[in-house]
This record gives C-alpha cells, sequence and structure tokens, in this order.
C-alpha cells in the first residue's frame, strides 16, 4: 500500500492495532488491519495487510543490520504451504485475532525499544505515512458488523487506560510530582485520539444501516457506543448529570474533559511554580540558619581561646 504524502517528521507517541477486516474484493479477496498512529499533533489509522508486516520485517532486518526486536507471529500451522493472503482470508476470526494482537506487540517493541534503528528507518516511517488527507475517516474505512465490534471493544480497553492513566496523574498531582506535567500530555493524547475514533464509530453506524442492519440492532449499537465514555469513571459518569453537560453527545462530554484537564494543566503550572519559589525560599533560609551556626561555631571558638588565656594569667599571677 503506498500513500501520496511521506511520513511525517513527528515522533510517534504510540502505535496500535485495535481492529481487522475482511475485505470481499474480487478477484483478490484479503484481510487487512487497523494501525492506530498517534502522533504529538494528531492522530490517523492506515491498512496494511500481514504481508506488508512480513515485507517491512525483512527489510528492516536487511537494512538495520539485525532483525526487529520482536518476531512478527507466525502463519496459522495449516497454512505453511500456502501464500500468505490465501492463507490470511482463510483463518478464522479468532485465530486473526490472535494474529491481531501479534502485530501490535511487534510494532510496540519496534516503537519502545532502547535502539532507535529501526523506528527511525526510512521503511518503518513510510510504512506508517499518513494517507493524502492525513486521516482515514469512518466513510472511507471498511465497516462490518464484525470490524464495528472489535472497534468498540478496542474503544473500551482505550477507555479503561485512559482512566488508568487520569487516576495517576491525580496521585501524582497530590504528591506535587514533577511527573504530573508528562502523564497529564499522555492522557490528553489519548484523549483526543479516543474522541476521533468514538466519532469515526458513531458514523459507521450510518455505513451499517445502509447496509441493512436492523433498526433494533442500530439501536443497541448506538447506546453500546457510550460505553468508552462512562468506562473514564464514576467522575465522568457524575458529571453527565450536571446543566453543563446534560445537553452534551458523548464528544462534547470528552471534549468538555479535555477542557477540565487543560484547566489542571494550567493550575499545575501554577502549584509548579509556587513549590519552586517555596524551595528557593527553604535553600535560602537553610544558608541563612548554615552561616549563622558558622558564627557560633566561631564564636564558641573565641570563647574558648579567651578562657585558656585567662587561665594562663591567673597562674601567672600566683607565680608573681
Amino acid at each position: 500500500m503506498s500513500f501520496a504524502k511521506s511520513a511525517s517528521n513527528d515522533p510517534v507517541n504510540t502505535l496500535s492495532v485495535p481492529s481487522f477486516a475482511r475485505v470481499a474484493a474480487k478477484p483478490d479477496p484479503h484481510v487487512t488491519f487497523t494501525i492506530a498512529v498517534s502522533l504529538p499533533t494528531r492522530s490517523y489509522s492506515v491498512q496494511q495487510r500481514y504481508s506488508a508486516f512480513d515485507h517491512l520485517h525483512q527489510k528492516l532486518a536487511a537494512t538495520c543490520g539485525a532483525p526487529p526486536p520482536s518476531p512478527l507471529p507466525l502463519k496459522h500451522p495449516g497454512s505453511w504451504f500456502l501464500s500468505p493472503l490465501k492463507a490470511g482470508r482463510e483463518l478464522s476470526d479468532e485465530q486473526l485475532e490472535e494474529r491481531r494482537e501479534g502485530l501490535e506487540r511487534w510494532l510496540r517493541a519496534i516503537l519502545s525499544d532502547r535502539d532507535p534503528r529501526w523506528r527511525d528507518s526510512r521503511a518503518f516511517k513510510e510504512f506508517l505515512a499518513a494517507p493524502p488527507d492525513g486521516q482515514v475517516g469512518a466513510s472511507e474505512r471498511k465497516w462490518s458488523a464484525t470490524t464495528w465490534t472489535a472497534e468498540h471493544h478496542a474503544l473500551e480497553e482505550e477507555g479503561r487506560q485512559l482512566r488508568t492513566l487520569m487516576d495517576k496523574r491525580d496521585s501524582q498531582l497530590l504528591a506535587n510530582s514533577a511527573a504530573a506535567h508528562a502523564t497529564a500530555k499522555e492522557a490528553k493524547t489519548k484523549l483526543v485520539d479516543l474522541v476521533r475514533r468514538l466519532g469515526d464509530l458513531t458514523r459507521a453506524l450510518e455505513t451499517l444501516a445502509k447496509e441493512g442492519m436492523t433498526e433494533g440492532e442500530l439501536q443497541r449499537r448506538s447506546g453500546s457506543a457510550k460505553q468508552p465514555t462512562r468506562v473514564l469513571g464514576a467522575a465522568a459518569a457524575a458529571s453527565l448529570e450536571t446543566p453543563e453537560t446534560r445537553p452534551l453527545d458523548n464528544g462534547g462530554i470528552m471534549q468538555l474533559q479535555q477542557q477540565y484537564m487543560d484547566d489542571q494543566d494550567t493550575k499545575l503550572e501554577a502549584l509548579t511554580a509556587a513549590l519552586r519559589r517555596q524551595r528557593h525560599l527553604g535553600e535560602m533560609i537553610n544558608s541563612e540558619l548554615a552561616l549563622q551556626g558558622d558564627i557560633l561555631d566561631q564564636v564558641e571558638t573565641g570563647t574558648d581561646r579567651v578562657q585558656g588565656k585567662m587561665e594562663l594569667a591567673q597562674k601567672q599571677m600566683k607565680r608573681l
């Protein structure tokens, strides 16, 4: 798969493979895997086939002097004598799910390894290059009931991870930890990506409706699409009952949550500045106390010296 737009020079924050899709295009039906790419300024998704992963693995091993830190998931044992594309489309959903998890581990191993040669290579950046419009939206993606459900489960997991990250940020704030700002920044990036993907998931219901999905099933899926928001925790759920958030939809609620996080970042920066001033004041007080201690030591030494001289003078007076 090639794109008109070259790979971005922005560092990649996170990589995931949230779902796969069976493409029934004739004469070459195949399976594609969705790669979610999160950059500091934006997020987007691209689709790649297993053969593209395999080709990239071989190219990285040849051009970087060593194979990537994690192996690719193996083909199904019953497919050793089949072509990769034919083997992929003959796998069950459970086997494809195992392959999806393996491909995600492979990408994350490259991204997190201390050695940057694989993720900094031109081949890897071109593999993750954005489409010409910078993003693959719901209208461009091939949606089915299976891929919609897989993406929904992936978003629920992302929501749980975001909730954990926000709890970690709150704990760091209470402990006045300097790492709270970095954690808050990571949480904001995940929140932006979650909002975008949740919007795509909601719009995909229109595609499924055109393909003949029943009204009852559409309503059920529309209700379940709210779960990634609810899974953020009790605080997010309680906020739905306030006058400020009652008229908002899922996207609006999550955008409001992002605004709250921005406000907390501002307060965190003010708190950090205050802590720096207090630390500076404490260092000045400590320096002054140390100086006063030195002066007292000098006075004590001088007193001992004078006392010694007076004792010597008294002895001389007695001899006289």
